[in-house]
């Protein structure tokens, strides 16, 4: 097995990887793979899924779920669910929602069953839920003494969408803090209880501080398969990861026939070939390792330790 690694200029390591792509490219594996080797290497490491499907429990060989769960020495992982991620929000931000509730309805004439449940529907709202994930990676990284974070995100519309959050939290919080401390202004305010403008000014701030660690901690990897769809999802991926300013820390092109034994492989390779030109092309300065298709079933501990020191060595990182 040959392993074509190109080298381009470097960034320095930080905290958190990324790891993005269009689904079915190979990047649960090569998270798995990376963050194995960082634990071989000898740093606390935390590989953490949000995608609905996780599958590290099937790549590791051992029951992984809702839980931090101990894989080897310095390698931890986490398939974080939905449910999970709104009990967060519940934690950070639901005083503040019912605070809120409380200027605008009569919060304490509805019954617990009641107050649960519009908690539970406002704490669903899709924006909400992605800023509440990214402040998930943000306090495993700053407070639970991990060296390295590699988070296996969803496919990467969602994760892109991920990305805008911030921002756009930001503009709207403003927005409806300008509207809210009129009726502060006004007499809408309860006796006891905060501010919404307040409040909102509070939401602000966490939202500035999960962008700034955003932009400070994390590099994102893109996993991509050369053909024509995932090259043109890629393409949109380095646009936007170049607005954002967020370092792209390399581009690994995965599932390539190297050695093409038969009619059907040598027909394959030559329709990846122009594919794998494009990526190379997009992959400009950055880092790009080349994998070949396998055959076997990349599983167990000591496989992806081995593949992932080879990806390491190839991206630096």
């Amino acid at each position: 097995m040959n392993w074509n690694v190109e080298r381009y200029s470097n960034i320095s390591p930080r905290p958190v990887l990324l790891v993005g792509g269009k689904g079915g490219v190979g990047k649960t594996t090569c998270s798995s793979a990376i963050a194995a080797h960082y634990a071989d290497s000898g740093s606390k490491t935390l590989i953490i899924t949000s995608d609905l499907s996780p599958s590290l429990s099937d790549i590791f060989e051992q029951t992984i779920g809702d839980t931090v769960t101990k894989v080897s020495k310095n390698l931890d992982a986490y398939e974080i669910s939905q449910e999970a991620i709104a009990a967060w929000w519940r934690q950070r931000f639901g005083q503040d929602f019912n605070d809120i509730l409380a200027h605008l309805i009569d919060v304490e004439a509805l019954d617990s069953e009641s107050r649960h449940q519009l908690l539970e529907y406002i704490g669903s709202a899709p924006s909400l839920r992605e800023e509440t994930m990214l402040d998930i990676i943000r306090d495993l990284a700053e407070n639970r003494g991990y060296d390295r974070i590699v988070w296996d995100t969803a496919p990467a519309g969602e994760t892109l969408n991920l990305l805008d959050m911030p921002r756009n939290i930001r503009k709207h919080i403003r927005a409806g803090a300008k509207v809210f401390e009129g009726l502060d202004r006004i007499g809408k305010q309860l006796l006891g209880k905060r501010s919404i403008a307040g409040i909102m000014d509070g939401w602000i701030e966490a939202s500035e501080l999960i962008a700034r660690f955003i932009r400070e901690k994390s590099s994102f990897l893109i996993v991509a398969n050369p053909e024509a769809l995932v090259v043109k999802q890629v393409g949109r991926m380095v646009a936007t990861l170049e607005e954002y300013q967020l370092p792209i820390r390399g581009l690994i092109i995965n599932c390539v026939i190297e050695d093409a034994d038969s009619p059907s492989l040598v027909a394959v390779q030559k329709t990846q070939s122009p594919y794998l030109r494009e990526l190379r092309r997009m992959g400009g300065t950055h880092q790009v390792v080349t994998l070949p298709r396998s055959y076997q079933e990349i599983k167990g501990i000591e496989r992806l330790q081995k593949i992932g020191s080879i990806l390491a060595a190839g991206l630096a990182l």
